[in-house]
């Protein structure tokens, strides 16, 4: 396939070194899935600002930035790159960036850094913005880029439960990975006595314990794996918990997530925040609505 004919894969560059290891991800994973890195940095300054801006230093600068990834991707063997072909410099916010260019470029996949913070509850706002409105799958990366043999895909048994293990199933064929499908069942509660849960009869519990796994399988049965080495986990436990506590068997973890809009554009679902928050090992998300 020639370059002309190759889909996007788009990266967040900052100024430090929160996204060496996203670069260095992308740039192995662009052979293997047919894609072609365009590495994007935007600087906080003011369009009309940014206008008057002398073109010299800014190409001395995005030179300079080049040569410092071009010397990141050396050490680990990533070597004959024009990472400053690749690389494009955006004024704005870096998710506003990242999205437009995803948007222009119909890009396949974002990369971006974990760039977590101090607070325990943040992961990153940029993290959050671009996943929440994402016209593509990202993959967060966590930790130096490893070879992905296994690869855990969570999935719900919602309507974009279908496209999310697709996109684990076609990345699982394309890297030559083993995939695992887990779905985990929440046991239900009637409400709340005095500050207290109040729980479902066992046998209640059981039988909707039972009939979830059904509609699990079910789901499953007619998927065409195409050829992919996989194997199927049903679990009783909370969702984010429960991919947490796999994760170290694993390489990368898939999952879907519910972006939102308007004020609430920086949220994503519930899961996959929490999962975000905890994770050891890269994650690709897709928005499944």
């Amino acid at each position: 396939m020639n370059s002309s004919q190759l889909r996007t894969l788009v990266v967040g560059v900052d100024s430090k070194d929160h996204s060496d290891e996203a670069v260095l991800a992308a740039y192995l994973l662009a052979q293997r899935l047919s894609l072609e890195v365009q590495l994007v940095h935007a600087t906080e300054i003011d369009n009309e600002l940014w206008l008057q801006i002398d073109p010299v230093g800014v190409q001395r600068a995005k030179e300079a930035a080049a040569r410092r990834l071009e010397a990141q991707l050396a050490a680990h063997g990533v070597v004959g790159l024009d990472v400053a072909r690749s690389l494009s410099l955006k004024s704005g916010g870096a998710a506003e960036a990242l999205l437009g260019v995803a948007n222009s470029s119909q890009a396949a996949l974002i990369a971006l850094g974990a760039h977590r913070r101090s607070a325990p509850l943040d992961f990153g706002d940029t993290v959050r913005a671009v996943i929440a409105r994402a016209p593509c799958p990202v993959l967060v990366q966590c930790g130096a880029p490893q070879p992905i043999r296994k690869i855990l895909c969570a999935i719900d048994l919602g309507p974009g439960a279908l496209a999310v293990l697709t996109l684990a199933r076609d990345w699982a064929r394309a890297l030559g990975a083993e995939l695992t499908t887990l779905h985990t069942f929440v046991r239900p509660e009637l409400g709340f006595l005095l500050g207290y849960p109040v729980p479902f009869p066992p046998s209640m519990v059981e039988s909707a314990r039972a009939a979830e796994e059904r509609d699990f399988r079910r789901l499953l049965e007619p998927f065409d794996w195409r050829g992919v080495l996989h194997r199927e986990l049903f679990y009783e436990a909370a969702p984010a918990a429960d991919v947490l506590a796999e994760q170290a068997n694993y390489d990368l973890l898939v999952l879907g997530t519910h972006g939102r809009r308007g004020v609430a554009s920086v949220l994503v679902g519930s899961v996959a925040s929490a999962v975000l928050r905890g994770a050891q090992r890269p994650v690709l998300v897709l928005r499944t609505t």
